[in-house]
This record gives structure tokens, sequence and C-alpha cells, in this order.
């Protein structure tokens, strides 16, 4: 399945910090290498593909607008909803 290759038609990615960017840019890169591959068959299924919750956590998704001193991110709100 091809990289996605979205077009910003409201220019939002001058609305972001360098930050806010590097985690779009990771999280999109992870979604194309693991999500996409197996998220039709989850769908059909009606299932969560559960496996990837431990990637997930490793590269800090959950929690991340948290403070770092609770072991999370520190990021801001619109990164962590990136």
């Amino acid at each position: 399945m091809p990289k996605f290759q979205g077009v910003d038609f409201y220019d939002v990615d001058s609305l972001l910090s360098e930050e806010e960017r590097a985690v779009r840019d990771t999280v999109r890169s992870w979604v194309d290498d693991n999500l996409i591959p197996v998220i039709g068959e989850h769908y059909i299924e009606g299932r969560f593909p559960k496996q990837l919750v431990p990637q997930m956590a490793e590269l800090g998704l959950f929690g991340a607008n948290l403070p770092e001193e609770y072991g999370c991110a520190g990021l801001n709100n619109v990164a962590y909803g990136l």
C-alpha cells in the first residue's frame, strides 16, 4: 500500500511547531508501517489490533501530554492530538 501523500489545503502545517511536525511524522510513519497493513482485516472482523498496543506505548503515544515527572513526554495538547 502506498505511503500517505495528503494535500494540506488549509496550510495547517505552517501552524505546527517543529516538535509537533516531528510527532506527526513519527506517528504517520508508524501508522503506514504497522497499522495500515492490518487494519482492513481487523475492521472486517470487528477487532482492535491489540498486538500493536505495546508498540504504541513504546512510541509514547499514551499520556504524551502528561508531565515528564510522571514518566511521560510532556508534549502540548496539539502534539498529543496529532
